[in-house]
């Protein structure tokens, strides 16, 4: 994102982050067999079906993966979004933007008002999801008038916010890019284009106190492939490597399953990650391998039939708290469906 009033530092990570409350009943707990485990081509980890979120959903719960609630947005059945949607050419932009103390942080002290508008400069933003929004601090969506923008209402204090959204281009061959603004109701405004946000994930860095703006964006591909978001949480058993868990998402947002894994820096001096990945039933779905340095990674997507996608995005470490982890947010999509899956830094192959 560029800022409009005020210049702002792009920060090298994209993450939402609290220590792993739990991680001691994960099933690498020892910094040796991590060291096994990632000195190995699959990272230790097999091709099998597993019980529903590896059988330790309290460890997942105690992760504390933010909760998502689908959002019925009325624009989505205005007769010109249709129009738009349809549209040869159009362009379809599915959006994760997240606001708040990024990484978490629970010496946070200051309640911070992100209430604002969502707007862009043509085409269409349409709501799929809240993201950590508590009806106890009044967080909510105002009634939409307009399908180029949308007011909400968020305070934040040690977490974060968000929003699931896709942005629909009708004419993305237009000599003026799309512009998604976020102006707030102090008068601050924030914008990115579009095509940016598409070919790598944004940060804004907006006070000295850990508060951030942070998105991700994938494309919609004119094939019929599948694609989304993935991310979760990190924890370090011991100096370069520990242990990951996470949620992988359709591209509206839905929970497609969990991953579980381990990260590190093997004896050659390469830092690499290997999550297993499995469906809300355990099945196996599939093996995330990848690199991972200064706050990017980036790798491949492994089944029993070989490789059928890649994966990339950003992580961030928290030193809040007892201890030390950190947050990973990103996309994923298969080879077919051609659209970028970049972390945005230069990751070499594992």
């Amino acid at each position: 994102m560029k800022p409009t009033y005020r210049p702002l530092t792009l920060l090298s990570a994209l993450l939402l982050a609290a220590p792993l409350a739990g991680c001691a009943q994960d099933h690498f707990d020892d910094a040796d067999e991590i060291t096994t485990a990632i000195a190995q081509e699959n990272g230790g980890l097999d091709m099998e079906d597993e019980a529903p979120m590896f059988g330790e959903a309290d460890l997942y719960q105690n992760a504390n993966l933010d909760a998502e609630v689908v959002f019925d947005d009325s624009m989505e059945q205005q007769a010109e979004v249709i129009a738009m949607q349809q549209q040869a050419g159009a362009s379809v932009v599915h959006t994760v933007l997240r606001w708040g103390q990024i990484p978490f942080d629970p010496q946070a002290d200051e309640v911070v008002d992100w209430s604002g508008t969502l707007s862009v400069n043509r085409g269409a933003i349409l709501v799929r999801r809240a993201v950590a929004f508590e009806e106890a601090t009044g967080d909510g969506l105002e009634v939409r008038e307009s399908p180029r923008a949308l007011t909400f209402r968020s305070t934040t204090r040690p977490a974060s916010d968000g929003l699931r959204l896709t942005i629909v281009d009708p004419t993305p061959n237009a000599v003026d890019p799309l512009v998604l603004d976020y102006s707030t109701t102090e008068g601050s405004v924030y914008s990115v284009e579009l095509g940016d946000l598409v070919a790598a994930p944004q940060t804004f860095d907006v006070d000295n106190a850990g508060n951030r703006i942070v998105a991700v964006a994938i494309a919609r591909s004119e094939e019929d492939c599948a694609s989304g978001t993935l991310g979760g949480r990190w924890h370090r058993v011991a100096r370069d490597r520990g242990r990951l868990l996470g949620q992988v998402r359709d591209a509206d947002g839905e929970l497609s399953g969990h991953l579980r894994g381990v990260y590190g820096q093997r004896a050659n001096g390469n830092r690499v990650f290997f999550g297993k990945y499995i469906n809300q039933d355990g099945e196996f779905r599939g093996i995330f391998a990848g690199r991972y340095q200064a706050g990017h990674f980036g790798g491949l997507w492994m089944t029993r039939a070989g490789e059928v996608g890649a994966l990339g995005g950003r992580y961030r470490e928290t030193i809040a708290g007892p201890e030390v982890g950190g947050h990973f947010l990103g996309r994923w999509a298969e080879r077919r469906c051609n659209v970028s899956t970049e972390s945005g830094g230069d990751l070499p192959s594992i």
